[in-house]
């Protein structure tokens, strides 16, 4: 399934192109794989003529709690948190949901802007996520990026539930005063089991860089009375840099 690249506020929905390195208006399939509308051969994740009310959501088994939460479809939940839209079937959106988004079939959004999707017929089992950190660092020192550069908003685990994690990132940092960038990649596993998160395994890609930059990228797992990955960056002193990590994470879970 091609992945969404961004909704705007009409509800037009663009997708990452074949090449991941720019956007498309996606085919027919690639709309109705969401459970979208495909009309003039644009994809739109609503009705851009008439938007489901509130009343219209109740009727269908939608339950909202919170400010500025929305829903299209049938069966969703939003318990928690504001500004949360639910796209498809018995979404659910819940803990540290705020600015987060369920699409498709019983996806689970439980974090800070999370974008949530699954085609699980089993609820809070599986899904596809994606995680932005933001943040700036000015000298070498380990520095925590939060999501979306929110102070204390962790990826944090749900301890109600066993989870595999398979985490894909790629990480993004501009030192504007030089006009220099340091970028990576890599892949790590992480579990939750026996009431313990940890690091089973990863694998770092080569700094891709202006040559004379030394920065640095690093995880890990914390408990503390919650358990959450943490996400540290290092750049170098006399460096004013700014940082955006995406985390892409594939789990599944039982509980």
């Amino acid at each position: 399934m091609r992945k969404i690249s961004s909704i705007d506020k009409n509800g037009k929905v663009l997708f990452v192109n074949d090449k991941g390195t720019g956007t498309t208006d996606g085919s027919e399939q690639d709309c109705l794989g969401y459970g979208f509308k495909f009309r003039n051969s644009v994809c739109y994740c609503y009705d851009t003529t008439t938007k489901p009310d509130s009343d219209k959501n109740k009727a269908k088994g939608n339950i909202l709690k919170g400010d500025g939460n929305f829903a299209i479809g049938i069966g969703n939940k939003i318990t928690s948190g504001i500004n949360n839209v639910a796209l498809g079937f018995r979404n659910l959106m819940q803990r540290n949901a705020d600015n987060a988004i369920a699409i498709g079939k019983n996806a689970y959004a439980e974090n800070f802007g999370e974008i949530a999707i699954s085609n699980s017929k089993i609820p809070n089992r599986a899904k596809f996520a994606i995680h932005q950190f933001d943040g700036i660092t000015t000298d070498e020192t380990p520095t925590e990026l939060y999501l979306g550069g929110h102070s204390g908003a962790r990826l944090y685990m749900n301890t109600n539930y066993e989870s595999s994690l398979m985490i894909k990132y790629t990480a993004s940092a501009l030192n504007a005063a030089s006009n220099e960038i340091w970028c990576n990649y890599g892949e790590f596993a992480y579990k939750y089991v026996n009431s313990t998160l940890s690091e089973v395994g990863h694998a770092k890609g080569t700094a891709i860089r202006d040559s004379n930059l030394d920065y640095d990228i690093e995880f890990a797992s914390v408990s503390n009375g919650e358990d959450y990955i943490e996400v540290k960056v290092e750049g170098e002193s006399g460096h004013t840099v700014y940082w955006t990590i995406v985390l892409q994470v594939t789990e599944v879970r039982y509980g």
